[in-house]
């Protein structure tokens, strides 16, 4: 309460300079009301008081303590600023250090998987997408039940059962991502692929991420080991610390 009395007093202050000595009275509707006394400038421009008054007792502070009220409430602002630079240097500090961690050595199943998809890939396409992208899967160690069409891995939950989990399509690939493209009235079976770190692979080296010419709707998806959860925990979480 005292604190908030000091910075109203900073206003009072900026009117006295001007029009002469102010007056603030606390209400008990908690209103203020402002009795300005037409005195010279040259009489209250120098004054080193302001009083301030409730309806219980007057608050008579001096220009020294609301000055040294404002430089306390700054430091303390200061502080508060500094602290949240701080946590989000951590956090940054974090996610990278998270990140180098997330990325698949040449050990990893999802390394594996794309290395093996990569090998056996053909120049063009046979038509096998599912059967290829599904043994190279299986030749890593993620365990199954083999789906007849290669849109149904996504859609019947078969990747996330084998330990994946979907990304956003915006996201770099990197070595053992799975992309499955929705089926069509033209391609009923829909696609499969795998990226093995320079390109995507399915039961052929494509030549994009996309065999299709044309837009078609894809989901993404990666060995959830390797996904980064960062952002499930947010700065905010840090700052509950304090």
């Amino acid at each position: 309460m005292k604190q908030a009395l000091l910075i109203l007093s900073v206003l009072g202050m900026g009117i006295a300079q001007t029009s002469g000595a102010v007056e603030t009275t606390f209400k008990p509707n908690n209103t203020l009301s402002h009795t300005i006394t037409n005195n010279s400038i040259s009489e209250n421009y120098g004054s080193s008081r302001n009083i301030y008054s409730t309806n219980s007792d007057p608050q008579v502070f001096s220009n020294d303590e609301i000055s040294q009220a404002i430089d306390n409430l700054s430091a303390h602002a200061k502080q508060k600023e500094d602290h949240l630079a701080s946590l989000t240097n951590r956090l940054s500090y974090e996610q990278r250090q998270k990140q180098a961690s997330l990325v698949p050595d040449r050990n990893s199943a999802p390394a594996i998987a794309a290395a093996n998809a990569s090998r056996v890939a053909l120049s063009r396409s046979s038509g096998y997408c599912a059967r290829y992208v599904r043994k190279a899967l299986q030749s890593a160690g993620y365990e199954f039940t083999p789906n007849p069409s290669a849109y149904q891995y996504a859609t019947r939950g078969t990747l996330a059962k084998a330990g994946f989990t979907k990304v956003s399509n915006d996201m770099t690939p990197q070595v053992g991502d799975v992309v499955v493209y929705d089926r069509t009235s033209r391609r009923p079976h829909g696609h499969i692929q795998i990226f093995d770190g320079n390109g995507w692979v399915s039961d052929f080296r494509q030549n994009s991420i996309s065999p299709y010419s044309g837009h078609h709707n894809y989901t993404t998806w990666r060995d959830s080991n390797y996904v980064d959860d960062a952002s499930d925990r947010g700065i905010y979480l840090a700052m509950a610390e304090e």
